[in-house]
């Protein structure tokens, strides 16, 4: 039995699932599982892909989804204590700690590519649901620490600055000065939105339409795994940015979540143009995830991606 294996084991064993059957699932930073029973019972697993991952992040985590689970059970899966009826279980390995996670199994398809202005309308209201269950949380300000390692705000975006330093070799000189003025030009616009509870609470902050699942016309959301606190211009921006990315017509599908969003909560904007910062805020995230991956198949599979993103910078901060 290899390392991996043995981690297995001993996960299932926190939750009494020694005889259950594993189902890997793609996940580009952990191990992830679709765990089967012998009575039919279905969970999702995921195990770090990284070493002593911090805990303390993972508990504040499953202390969200089952505050919004609670309060909707579409809107994120349900996290399943273990036997000592903790969310994170341990496992000491000698590569270091391991943390897990267990979750109730959502079921449905993904969006992705099958998009109809029907569905983004679903969306919209999910959406605007899930922002208003965030606004009942107590405020992620100063005075707390609820997943301050996670962050989608000014902080994070001077913090692009030490990471594109380092990577000065392969970025090449023009496009550090791109970086330079997107990242002045994002933490003006947040500078300029503020951080009251009607703008910037806990986001999902990965709503990717491959995160989003449709079951008997109902959409369910999955991997919180990037939760943090950040505006909610992210969220949209995301999604916005993915619409974008499709074809042509999927833009259009746009006004279909907005007016879904509009009728649950107030729209976290004035005029659409406030959103072109936040999408620049996800082209330069994904920057960092792809400079600074410990993963090589992320390198492999996304630096195609590279002169569209740089392209597309480069148009809207000469636009700002």
């Amino acid at each position: 039995m290899n390392d991996h294996s043995l981690l297995l084991q001993q996960v299932l064993a926190y939750y009494g699932l020694d005889e259950a059957t594993l189902h890997s699932l793609h996940s580009y930073n952990n191990f992830v599982y679709r765990v089967e029973t012998t009575d039919k019972q279905r969970f999702s697993l995921r195990i770090s892909g990284f070493a002593n991952m911090k805990r303390r992040s993972m508990e504040d985590e499953m202390i969200w989804l089952d505050f919004v689970a609670k309060r909707n059970p579409r809107l994120a899966p349900r996290p399943i204590p273990n036997a000592q009826g903790e969310w994170v279980t341990s496992i000491t390995t000698p590569a270091g700690e391991r943390l897990s996670s267990l979750f109730a199994w959502v079921e449905g398809r993904e969006l992705r590519g099958a998009l109809t202005p029907a569905d983004l309308h679903k969306i919209g209201r999910s959406v605007a649901e899930l922002h208003n269950i965030a606004r009942e949380l107590a405020f992620p300000d100063a005075t707390s620490d609820f997943r301050s390692d996670y962050r989608y705000d000014q902080a994070l975006m001077q913090s692009h600055r030490d990471w594109i330093d380092k990577r000065r070799t392969v970025i090449g000189p023009d496009n550090m000065a791109l970086l330079d003025r997107a990242i002045d030009y994002v933490v003006a616009a947040m500078d300029r939105i503020g951080t009251t509870p009607a703008t910037y609470g806990m986001i999902h902050a990965d709503l990717s339409f491959g995160n989003l699942l449709e079951q008997d016309g109902e959409i369910y959301f999955i991997d919180f795994e990037q939760l943090g606190r950040g505006h909610f211009l992210y969220d949209l921006a995301v999604l916005k940015a993915e619409l974008l990315e499709g074809a042509p017509e999927l833009a259009l599908h746009w006004q279909s979540f907005i007016a879904g969003y509009g009728e649950v909560a107030a729209l976290p904007f004035y005029q659409e143009e406030a959103l072109q910062p936040f999408i620049v805020a996800t082209q330069l995230n994904f920057l960092d995830w792809f400079y600074n991956s410990m993963r090589p198949e992320v390198q492999a599979e996304k630096s195609a991606l590279l002169p569209t993103v740089y392209a597309a910078l480069r148009q809207q901060v000469s636009l700002a």
